[in-house]
């Protein structure tokens, strides 16, 4: 759908020109794309570039070859660094990007402020790098052998170039089937990997290595005076959504409204900036159960803004279906794409071309419901060990009763004991569901020991911090934000013909939050405490004290209601095309149909989604590559 590339094909430069050329066209899915492309032939290198955007650039300099995805919030600042004139006469942020490059070195990428990605290669030093935000907005993956080593914005690019073996990864599969995403830096495909955020990678002298220039801290300064930081985070978010507006008129701007406490944030903030209406955008269900409207029409009508609005059907997810299906690089099973493709399709039908949204803030401030829950888990750990282990569980497990109160005192206490971050894992479907129960046999051979929790347990480690909440906030951050809601805002957006700008991921606004202590982020049980209390005379008294719902679909409901719905559905995931990619048990897929069938609440029907997606997913990249790919 767009992006960046970059080929250095170490043992036939000559085949550099081609390669590069079929990674560039390999980005492209939209005909007004331009691709252009820039190479050192005597080294075998080069990048590439299809823009639809502004910020999608390529530059040749003396030394250097760049191309980059960026959308920089502190550009200003980079110019003062280098000097207008170190640009060159065409003033493009590639340029800029070259040009810290030759004054900075690699250290360059520490300096960027928002969303980017960059390849660039140096000639001279005979050195190919590349960078991803702290955080994912932009996205690369690469993929190297002894003979070459190819870098892009997209799965597909690679592949194109017809280097690599395309082997799908079970992880991935047990991955999305759980996470509804895929987890970095694995990819759906064993021999390419992903650049995690804020991480370079470096390849030179017939190394490649890769390393992180930015993560996030916790802990740092520990101030503790509410009013303070109440005041402090107000103007650094006031600041953040002003800078995320500036370089626009905000006829050409816009705001997701959920009516949640983010996006509600951010729409006012806007209108601060904007000194008067701001456009906001929001999606609504004729199932009442989904429809969030009601709360966004209150944020609306507080801040004033130019509200608009659509009902998304089951027809619409029907008819979009293939189409954002071909835009994930990645098999994707978040029904909550559906509703954020159409409204950015309706912001982009009222002339915007930019939108802001709240992703962010809830893995920042503690928004999410699952914190508070396991608080109630954790707060037994401060029950006396000699109490715990000596009378109360001892007592429990020997009563006989199995069900009630006792099942429930039971399963507290199990889940209680559960180490690091494997709680807040413990109801997802492959804790409920055994591997075996679901997957093929040599499936799970080919699967070996992974579990779903092996990555999640591997960043609650990784981060310098003792508080368990902040530890779970930075799993959040890796999973829930770069590898789910981000790439699903960008790629829906993005296939709607706008992007979108994320206030909350300004680096001051994160390293901000990093510094309030996590007692204040969540006070007892009330989560995101000091961020309410912060905009609690900016946001309506409705949405500070509104239960978090989530910018959910009723897919669930449309594969029950819709005939087409749920002929797809059917049709396709018990054909026997779909069982014979020897992923999981027929039985267990056709058991799964009758649950759903026998049941109201919506847990079988999300699940089928996800299964579908999945298998919709392998139908456009597996079954058909050459067709999706032009």
């Amino acid at each position: 759908m767009s992006g960046i590339c970059a080929v250095w094909r170490k043992d036939n430069p000559e085949g550099a020109a081609a390669a590069l050329a079929s990674a560039n066209s390999g980005l492209s899915l939209v005909p007004s794309e331009r691709l252009s492309q820039e190479s050192d032939r005597a080294a075998g290198a080069g990048v590439g570039v299809s823009a639809r955007f502004a910020g999608q650039q390529i530059h040749r300099g003396g030394r250097v070859l760049v191309a980059c995805d960026a959308e920089l919030m502190n550009e200003d600042q980079l110019v003062e660094a280098v000097g207008a004139g170190a640009m060159g006469s065409d003033g493009k942020t590639a340029a800029l990007l070259a040009a810290l490059y030759e004054r900075f070195g690699c250290d360059f990428v520490e300096k960027l402020r928002g969303g980017f990605s960059v390849v660039l290669w140096d000639s001279v030093q005979k050195r190919l790098i590349a960078a991803a935000d702290g955080f994912g907005i932009k996205r690369l993956v690469y993929y190297e052998d002894q003979k070459v080593l190819v870098v892009a914005s997209r799965i597909d690019a690679l592949m194109r170039t017809g280097e690599i073996n395309p082997d799908i990864n079970p992880r991935a599969i047990v991955n999305v089937l759980n996470f509804t995403s895929n987890l970095g830096p694995e990819t759906i495909f064993t021999a390419v990997q992903r650049l995690i955020p804020g991480a370079r990678l470096l390849a030179a002298d017939g190394q490649t290595r890769v390393e992180k220039y930015w993560d996030m801290r916790y802990g740092v300064e520990g101030d503790c005076n509410e009013a303070r930081l109440s005041r402090e985070l107000e103007s650094v978010m006031e600041r953040s959504v002003a800078a995320h507006c500036k370089h626009d008129p905000f006829s050409d701007l816009g705001a997701y409204l959920s009516g949640g406490t983010d996006s509600s944030t951010v729409v006012g903030l806007m209108t601060r900036a904007a000194k008067g209406p701001v456009n906001a955008f929001s999606i609504g269900f004729q199932e009442q159960p989904f429809n969030e409207l009601g709360y966004a029409e209150i944020a609306a009508k507080r801040f004033g803004a130019k509200h608009h609005t659509y009902l998304v059907g089951a027809q619409d997810c029907f008819d979009a279906l293939p189409a954002m299906i071909r835009c994930f690089d990645e098999p994707f099973g978040n029904s909550s794409a559906i509703p954020t493709y159409f409204c950015a399709r309706l912001a982009a039908q009222n002339g915007v071309k930019a939108l802001l949204a709240g992703d962010g803030g809830d893995e920042l401030f503690a928004g999410n419901e699952r914190y508070a829950v396991d608080k109630v888990f954790e707060s037994y750990q401060t029950v006396p060990r000699l109490l715990r282990k000596g009378l109360v569980e001892p007592v429990v497990a020997a009563l006989p009763m199995k069900a009630g109160l006792v099942g429930r005192a039971r399963n507290y206490i199990r889940r209680a004991n559960m180490p690091g971050v494997e709680r807040m894992l413990s109801y997802q479907f492959l804790r409920t569901h055994s591997l075996a129960e679901v997957f093929e046999g040599d499936f799970l051979q080919a699967l070996g020991d992974y579990t779903i929790v092996d990555i999640p347990a591997r960043h609650y480690a990784a981060t310098a911090t003792r508080d368990h909440l902040d530890r779970l906030l930075y799993v959040d951050m890796k999973i829930t934000l770069a590898d789910n809601d981000l790439p699903k805002v960008t790629c829906m957006s993005e296939l709607a013909g706008i992007q979108t700008r994320f206030p909350f991921l300004d680096r001051s606004v994160a390293e901000f939050s990093g510094r309030i202590p996590a007692r204040l982020k969540m006070k007892g049980f009330d989560k995101r405490y000091l961020f309410k209390r912060a905009f609690r005379e900016l946001l309506p008294v409705e949405i500070i004290k509104k239960k978090k719902h989530g910018f959910g679909i009723p897919v669930a409901v449309w594969m029950k209601s819709d005939k087409r719905m749920r002929e797809l559905a059917h049709d396709t995931l018990l054909s026997a095309r779909a069982f014979g990619r020897g992923y999981f048990r027929k039985q267990f897929v056709e058991d799964l149909f009758r649950q759903y069938e026998a049941d109201d609440s919506t847990y079988y029907g999300d699940t089928i989604w996800t299964f579908l997606a999945l298998e919709l997913w392998h139908r456009q990249f597996v079954d058909a590559p050459v067709r999706v790919a032009a």
